[in-house]
């Protein structure tokens, strides 16, 4: 690698970093290009170099940040039992949430971040498909009925987002936060085991009341 190059990468580097601490200790609306050109001792135009704006240095880190949490989720399953696969993964999203708490707010579209929702999504789709991967298999060693894969991620999803926020209030916190969570999976797998049964048809005189004739 050429000194140029060299320098290129650790520039990178730096502006990734110091915008993620820069959103640590005061925001993601704190972040602009000027504070961190700054804060590097470069001018804006320096950054420009590396990033068109302050959105693509947010779309780089929220990258970074889903695959953060796509390895934590693949450490916490791999050689365990299929069977408890999203209590596992439930744990390892509720530990980063804990411990990165800036790119949690990132991953999850938190206030000031600036990140649309299309753009969320899609950086996300390598953990969205494997939190179907989890769930699918859970279902296959539970030998439950059929399950719609959308629906229970979604749920399990929001559940882990409702979760998240109940952790990071100070006087509850992230161990209250996991002792939920492990009942709430307990109740979503228990659903998608045994889901209520269809209604039956109404007949139309099913309930009419017996009323007397005149005579």
């Amino acid at each position: 690698m050429g000194r140029r190059e060299e320098v290129r990468r650790r520039t990178f580097a730096e502006i990734l970093d110091v915008a993620g601490r820069m959103a640590e200790a005061e925001g993601w609306r704190a972040v602009t290009i000027r504070r961190i050109a700054a804060e590097i001792g470069y001018s804006a135009p320096v950054i420009y170099q590396h990033f068109a704006s302050k959105e693509a240095v947010l779309r780089t880190l929220l990258e970074r940040a889903n695959a953060d949490l796509l390895e934590r989720m693949r450490s916490a399953v791999v050689d365990e039992p299929a069977s408890r696969g999203p209590h596992l993964a439930a744990a390892a999203y509720l530990e980063f949430a804990r411990s990165q708490p800036g790119p949690y707010q990132l991953v999850s579209g938190g206030a000031g971040t600036g990140v649309d929702a299309a753009t969320r999504r899609a950086a996300a789709a390598e953990v969205l498909a494997f939190t179907r991967r989890v769930v699918h298999a859970w279902a296959a060693d539970s030998a439950s009925g059929p399950i719609d894969l959308d629906d229970a991620c979604d749920l399990l999803w929001g559940t882990l987002h409702g979760l998240a926020g109940i952790g990071s209030i100070e006087d509850v916190g992230f161990d209250r936060a996991l002792h939920l969570a492990e009942q709430a999976v307990s109740a979503l797998v228990g659903y998608w085991s045994a889901p209520p049964a269809a209604p039956t048809a109404h007949h139309p005189h099913a309930h009419r009341p017996n009323v007397r004739r005149e005579k």
